[in-house]
């Protein structure tokens, strides 16, 4: 590019704003980055309109990409925005590109380089667009020229706009003299061809008056489009009178030849064929069908031993990373300056943080993949065995558990309703506001033949528009800085619970604690 670059960075994550500017500013030699860490930031940057491109995460402390990227299109729709992002899903995609995102790219180490490159694209396909716009000016031009007869409709009937073509069919000098005399029936077009399948795309012979009351065969071609939010009829209308005389007088010729019984015959033999052939695509797309169903069941074989094959490989190098980390700074630490030190210690940091979260997907694999067999289980027992676990959090937080005995005896399996019940009780002592002492209190409550489990907390709470999201695999509602975590926890909590044939939920308000349940069968009711 010949002139300057102006690109919106926003992103939470320090680090992560850091590469991405090392590899923006290797690929674009006049560039201009403004970092956006807040919503006060992201206003001002709005309201200066300084900017050509726009590169947001999705993960957001005060907001989410989604938002953002509504944001710049409602104030700059031909602006480009790319999202770079690990904490979104398939439907996150889906709804961020049918909102007028122009790429999405999933955050990972070897993936920042992709940014510059979809950045470039992306300019570049707004640079074919304006030559597109131009290109247009141009066609328009050259229809005007066109013996055949091209309009534009509103919904309504109404006529916007048309070629000379068309006036010069119909006998008229202006569109409103069209519309006045209804020589064309535009509405009724409209009808018609909104109730067609996707498409929407009509062609018909029919016979049109002219301003001067001569008939003429026409071959009308319409088709639905949206133009600026709009829904409009587009059309073509050719003169066919000939060629429907010549139709006509074939038709006539044809009613007394023998000639028609022949090619009925051959008509119904070819059917026959058509339906013996399509028979057989059948019966080969069954087999194919129970082809794919053996592969499916063998794959789902493989994915375990394929998950614990690739833990072992992205473990190997995380040990050597954490292992000469701690060298480094063991041995050299006193004579590292600062700035090395601290790049040293977040590395050691995010090999930790990558150590856990290959965990927690091992185990949320496992969750998906694993045969459940219920069987009774003490809660009470279970419990007991998870606060032992977690004693040393407890103390190190000073965290209050208060349990309201007697808890009552459920079915599932011991080992995921531990991971489960750890989870939640870890969170509930991680996320509460700095200085507050975690209280936490536990009981159990019968709903018909479940039974429900209680956790509430005095944490920092959450707003009901995130209360489902949580649940989800790599959701973060807070920065890494904040509250450390992968972001897995509670989609493992979920994932347990419903596979021993259960439900999740909470109950929550900002800054008013949680209370989050897990519902499963009574023992009871299930022996």
């Amino acid at each position: 590019m010949t002139q300057d670059l102006h690109v919106l960075l926003i992103d939470d994550n320090r680090s992560d704003r850091a590469l991405i500017l090392r590899v923006l500013r290797r690929e674009f030699s006049q560039l201009d980055v403004r970092e956006i860490i807040d919503a006060e930031d992201f206003e001002q940057a709005i309201a200066a309109d300084a900017f050509n491109a726009v590169i947001t995460d999705y993960q957001l402390g005060w907001s989410n990409g989604l938002e953002v990227l509504r944001t710049i299109k409602s104030h700059y729709p031909r602006c480009p925005v790319i999202m770079f992002t690990n904490t979104g899903n398939e439907e996150i995609a889906v709804e961020a590109l049918q909102s007028g995102l122009d790429d999405y790219v999933l955050k990972a180490p070897n993936r920042y380089i992709r940014v510059p490159a979809s950045l470039r694209l992306t300019l570049e396909r707004l640079e074919a667009q304006k030559r597109a716009a131009l290109l247009e000016i141009r066609l328009r031009g050259l229809l005007n020229q066109l013996k055949v007869g091209v309009f534009r409709s509103k919904s309504d009937g109404t006529l916007v706009e048309s070629n000379p073509a068309f006036l010069e069919l119909l006998g008229v000098e202006s569109l409103a003299q069209a519309d006045e005399l209804n020589l064309l029936n535009t509405r009724e077009c409209y009808l018609l061809l909104e109730n067609l399948p996707p498409q929407q795309r009509q062609e018909q012979e029919i016979q049109l008056l002219r301003a001067d009351g001569i008939s003429f065969w026409a071959l009308l071609t319409t088709a639905l489009n949206t133009v600026e939010g709009e829904v409009v009829v587009d059309g073509l209308v050719e003169d066919i009178t000939e060629r429907k005389q010549t139709e006509l007088e074939l038709q006539q010729l044809n009613a007394t030849l023998e000639e028609r019984v022949q090619q009925r015959t051959a008509q119904l033999a070819a059917a026959n064929r058509e339906l013996t052939n399509t028979n057989q695509q059948l019966s080969n797309a069954n087999q194919a069908l129970e082809a794919l169903t053996n592969e499916l069941s063998i794959a789902n074989q493989d994915l375990e031993e394929f998950a614990y094959s690739v833990s072992h490989d992205l473990r190997a190098p995380l040990r050597t990373i954490q292992g000469f980390t701690q060298i480094l700074l063991e041995e050299q630490g006193e004579q590292l300056d600062p700035v090395s030190r601290d790049y040293i210690q977040r590395i050691a940091a995010d090999a930790q943080q990558a150590d856990t979260l290959i965990n927690d997907l091992l185990a949320y694999s496992r969750l998906r993949q694993a045969s459940i067999s219920p069987q009774p289980i003490n809660l009470s027992s279970v419990l007991a065995s998870v606060l032992e676990q977690l004693q040393s959090e407890i103390h190190q937080r000073q965290g209050r558990i208060q349990v309201e005995e007697p808890l009552p005896v459920v079915m599932g399996n011991p080992l995921i309703l531990t991971k489960a019940l750890t989870n939640l009780l870890g969170n509930a002592l991680k996320f509460v506001q700095p200085g507050i002492q975690p209280q936490v209190r536990v009981w159990a409550e019968q709903r018909g033949d479940r039974t429900r489990l209680w956790f509430e907390d005095n944490g920092i709470g959450i707003a009901k528009r995130n209360q489902q999201r949580i649940f989800t695999p790599f959701t973060r509602l807070h920065s890494e800085e904040e509250y450390p975590g992968t972001g897995i926890g509670l989609a493992i909590v979920r994932k347990g619970v419903e596979r021993m044939g259960g439900q999740v939920g909470v109950e929550s308000q900002p800054r008013q604690g949680s209370r989050f349940w897990i519902e499963l069968p009574s023992a009871a009711q299930s022996l």
